[in-house]
């Protein structure tokens, strides 16, 4: 007899999608619940509706929309660093229709990635509201970005505390978060359906460089920077190169003035569905990822575990890594060979690496068979029927 699954309520900054890390993460370990079990509070703009099972917590604003395209992308920056600086010290009420429209749903658990301050508000109240279990999951470093005496740590701290299961993103997030705060964390990451990966043989001469995915200053803005740079020198020397980066519209209009300027070097906007989204990396010849070298991005993205890396390594197309090793998953990347990484900052040796994984056909094949062994750790039925194993342990 099949156990019976709990009603999850979901609070998230994202909504179900194919272009964020936290979308593709809900997406997959939602992906064959019932529906009619699931009701997500969310904070994505781009789903204008609510319906009866999601709630919408902002309003698209036209004026924010028409300042971003007419101001400077810095300026939209500072904007954006004020706003959260002002949200920090304000508090909400939960809205009345949520309420409502909670009591006609009556979930048995709660389910969070986190998100802002406001957010983290939100979970704690409904969790005292509804006296209900509490699954938090934990994504990124986010303890790099709190002072021990900030609100924002309490608040944290607080939801840690009260959550009946606790989920890291891997091994080493686990490991440290419970010697932190004397909890045991279940590890569950993203997972890719094998099925869905194709990989396509190529016939084109030109060398096809992709990254497709958020970018984050406090992670790896400067170093995919830095990587264009070295794409453009390579193109003026005549290397037969194409460099495509794929980023969420609004990352794309605040950051796409930073990245080095050429005609081979194209940054678009990410609104591939997941059909898309495999083919573009299936048609690539190498897959970016990076990480920043600076102490607080190392600090803050040392334990993360980047969304799309389960699809990156089935793809049978090698993986070129850029930043230091004291983050995990490029020491992991490292030490066992699944991507080919460069962990010094230099102009000098980037260029070095990035030619020779473009051009060394023993040194890619060797990086894709480590690659294909590494990937069946991210094998995705396996990693669902965790995830309800998990849910159902939470609801007893």
């Amino acid at each position: 007899m099949k156990k019976k699954l709990p009603r999850v309520l979901i609070i998230s900054e994202f909504y179900f999608n194919d272009n964020s890390g936290g979308g593709v993460l809900l997406k997959n370990l939602y992906e064959k619940y019932p529906k009619d079990k699931i009701f997500i509070i969310h904070e994505d703009v781009n789903v204008n509706s609510n319906t009866n099972n999601s709630y919408l917590l902002k309003k698209p604003s036209k004026i924010g929309n028409f300042l971003k395209k007419l101001l400077p992308s810095f300026f939209i920056v500072l904007l954006i660093e004020f706003k959260n600086f002002y949200i920090i010290n304000k508090k909400k009420k939960v809205n009345i229709n949520l309420l409502t429209k909670l009591k006609q749903f009556k979930p048995d658990i709660i389910y969070t990635i986190f998100g802002n301050y406001n957010l983290m508000c939100l979970i704690k109240q409904l969790k005292i509201k509804l006296k209900i279990p509490l699954i938090t999951h934990v994504m990124d470093n986010v303890l790099a970005t709190y002072n021990n005496k900030t609100k924002d740590y309490k608040l944290f701290k607080y939801l840690i505390d009260s959550s009946k299961i606790r989920i890291a993103i891997n091994t080493k997030m686990s490991t440290e978060y419970r010697k932190i705060f004397g909890y045991k964390f279940e590890v569950l990451h993203n997972g890719v359906d094998r099925k869905k990966v194709r990989k396509v043989n190529l016939k084109h001469k030109t060398k096809i460089i992709t990254y497709i995915g958020s970018v984050f200053k406090n992670a790896q803005l400067n170093s995919l920077i830095e990587i264009t740079n070295v794409l453009k020198k390579l193109m003026e020397e005549n290397f037969n190169i194409q460099c495509l980066f794929y980023l969420p519209e609004s990352q794309k209009r605040i950051y796409e003035s930073y990245f080095a300027k050429h005609q081979n070097i194209y940054i678009k906007k990410h609104n591939l569905d997941e059909k898309e989204y495999f083919r573009k990396i299936s048609e690539s010849n190498l897959l970016l990822l990076a990480s920043n070298f600076d102490n607080y991005s190392t600090e803050y993205y040392k334990y993360s575990w980047p969304a799309k890396m389960g699809s990156y390594l089935m793809s049978k197309v090698p993986i070129f890594i850029y930043g230091p090793d004291k983050i995990f998953f490029i020491n992991d990347a490292k030490e066992k060979k699944w991507a080919y990484v460069e962990d010094k900052k230099s102009f000098v040796n980037l260029e070095k690496s990035l030619k020779k994984i473009l051009y060394d056909s023993n040194l890619r094949k060797q990086t894709l068979e480590y690659a294909m062994k590494k990937s069946k750790d991210f094998e995705l039925q396996n990693i669902q029927k965790k995830f309800k194993d998990i849910i159902g342990c939470a609801y007893k």
